[in-house]
């Protein structure tokens, strides 16, 4: 995983130099909070912990920006989604969800269950815990990629693939030399 946090950061400063020349376009502070999927089919769920983005609901719940890039082809580019948060109560929720595929540059929006989650996907529990536990952060494997806008957080999408599929290539490899010196040492 450190490989992982090393190869994210030259996109995060590069991300994070092109946004301070954007001038005044809203900006977030994304984080990896879950990741999924496999080699050419990754999903990465990155969520803006920037406080001027989490807006408080009725109730004592909170509201943020998750959005999940896929790497898949005819994928759309992101799924946008609206998760509230009620850390008293432990719960997640979905309040809107939105593709945006660049072919025809605009949101769609997308079916979503509006229910508390009883048992919530992994990227919505890590979605929760990223706000209501943020001291875990490091501990629960999420990663900063520092201060953007949100259309260049939706390209970094490339970059954090690569990233993925190279870990995974290394964990086949390494799965296959073990298995080798298994069947060494059985015979």
């Amino acid at each position: 995983m450190i490989a992982f946090t090393r190869q994210l950061l030259p996109a995060a400063l590069l991300c994070s130099a092109l946004a301070v020349q954007a001038g005044e376009v809203q900006m977030g502070d994304f984080w990896v909070v879950h990741y999924q999927g496999g080699l050419g089919k990754n999903q990465v769920f990155i969520a803006d912990g920037d406080p001027k983005n989490i807006f408080n609901r009725p109730g004592g719940a909170k509201s943020l920006g998750v959005y999940q890039l896929y790497e898949e082809p005819g994928k759309p580019n992101f799924t946008s989604y609206d998760v509230e948060i009620d850390c008293a109560k432990n719960r997640v929720r979905i309040m809107g969800a939105a593709d945006f595929r660049s072919v025809f540059n605009k949101f769609l929006n997308v079916k979503y269950s509006s229910q508390w989650q009883s048992k919530p996907d992994a990227w919505l529990a890590q979605s929760r815990d990223f706000v209501c536990k943020p001291t875990e952060r490091q501990a629960k494997k999420m990663e900063r990629l520092g201060v953007m806008s949100a259309s260049q957080m939706s390209t970094a999408g490339p970059h954090l693939f690569e990233v993925l599929n190279r870990e995974a290539a290394k964990t086949a490899i390494m799965q296959k030399i073990d298995e080798g010196f298994a069947q060494m040492s059985a015979k």
